[in-house]
C-alpha cells in the first residue's frame, strides 16, 4: 500500500512520540545481560551515566534524521532503508535507556529539542536527494564511531557493562 502524504506525517509523528514518550523495547538480548555489575563509586556512576545520556540522546537523534529522511526521501526504497535504520536504533534506545536507569541516571530532558532540530536536519538531507541522504547517513554513522570511541576511552575501567 503507498502512503500519501498525510499519512507519511502522520506515521513520522507517531514515530516522534514512541521515541520521546515510550519506553523502548530490545527484540535482542541487551549485551551486557552476562556481565556482572562492577563496584562503582558514586562519581563513576555519575560519570558513566551522563555519558549513557549523551548516548541515548545520539540514539533520539538517530531516529530523528532517519525518520526525517524517510519523509522526504525520493524513492521508495531509500525511505523504506531509512525507516528500516531507525528501527534498528530502536534497539541502541533501549539498551542507553536500560543502562541509564541501571546507573540511577535519567535521560536528557532536552531530548525533543533535539529530536525535532534532527528531525529537521533528516528531512531537509532527504529533500536535497537521495546521494544527499545516503552521502548524511555515511558521514553521520562514521562521526558517532569516533564519538562513541571517545566516550569508552574515559569510561570507568570497571564499568565494563556500559561498554
Amino acid at each position: 500500500m503507498r502512503h500519501n502524504t498525510i499519512d507519511k506525517i502522520i506515521c513520522e509523528f507517531d514515530t516522534g512520540l514512541r521515541t520521546l514518550l515510550a519506553k523502548p523495547h530490545s527484540l535482542r538480548p541487551h549485551p551486557d545481560q552476562d556481565i556482572a555489575e562492577a563496584s562503582l563509586s558514586e562519581s563513576e556512576k555519575k560519570h558513566a551515566s551522563a555519558l549513557m545520556r549523551i548516548n541515548h540522546t545520539g540514539e533520539v537523534c538517530a531516529q530523528a534524521l532517519y525518520s526525517g529522511q524517510a519523509l522526504t526521501a525520493k524513492s521508495a526504497a531509500t525511505s523504506a532503508s531509512m525507516q528500516q535504520a531507525a528501527l534498528e536504533e530502536t534497539e541502541h534506545l533501549a539498551w542507553c535507556e536500560a543502562r541509564i536507569q541501571a546507573l540511577g541516571g535519567h535521560t536528557s530532558f532536552l531530548n525533543p529539542l533535539f529530536y525535532a532540530g534532527s528531525f529537521a536536519i533528516g528531512a531537509i538531507a532527504g529533500a536535497l536527494g537521495d546521494k544527499w541522504s545516503l552521502g548524511f547517513v555515511e558521514e553521520t554513522e562514521k562521526q558517532v564511531g569516533a564519538h562513541l570511541d571517545s566516550h569508552l576511552r574515559t569510561l570507568p575501567d570497571a564499568d565494563e557493562k556500559s561498554r
